[in-house]
């Protein structure tokens, strides 16, 4: 068998871009990022946009040890990212991550950047409570708001993989 090829640019930008540029396992999502070919190259010979996802060179190493992450899984990821990109911004997926590794605890949100959320709490999937009684200093609110993973938020980040919260 002859040298791999590289994976084309492009192939290799919309998977990247596909997965905000973050690992695609919803419980790590660090930056760094290799690409991984899901079925291996070495069975496939091929570079297709289905069989790549992003991760971090942790969990790629942990698809190569057997009953860690497998390939099952990996479609699984792949196809939620999908889902969760086409639904909610990073930032939002994002919130909804920070949200539920904090869960029992509500985390302060500045009013003022309360449109960023807007989807989040019309889909019910964060809990928005503003702060009442607060002093405005030039035409800021001093006190910040604060938010919360509902139930239905919570239902929402379980049903993006094998997410343990």
């Amino acid at each position: 068998m002859g040298e791999r090829p590289a994976i084309p640019q492009e192939l290799r930008r919309r998977v990247l871009v596909e997965a905000g540029h973050r690992c695609a396992i919803p419980t790590c999502r660090h930056i760094d990022v290799d690409v991984h070919h899901i079925v291996p190259w070495e069975e496939c010979l091929k570079h297709e946009y289905e069989n790549l996802i992003a991760l971090c060179p942790n969990c790629h190493r942990r698809t190569h040890k057997p009953g860690e992450i497998d390939r099952k899984s990996l479609y699984l990821y792949k196809s939620n990212l999908r889902f969760s990109h086409d639904r909610f911004s990073q930032l939002e997926v994002d919130v909804l991550f920070e949200c539920a590794s904090n869960r029992g605890s509500r985390l302060q949100w500045a009013p003022f950047n309360k449109l960023l959320l807007k989807r989040l709490i019309d889909s019910e999937y964060i809990d928005y409570q503003a702060t009442s009684g607060r002093v405005i200093i030039g035409g800021m609110p001093s006190d910040p708001d604060h938010i919360a993973i509902s139930q239905k938020g919570l239902d929402y980040i379980k049903s993006l993989g094998e997410v343990k919260l």
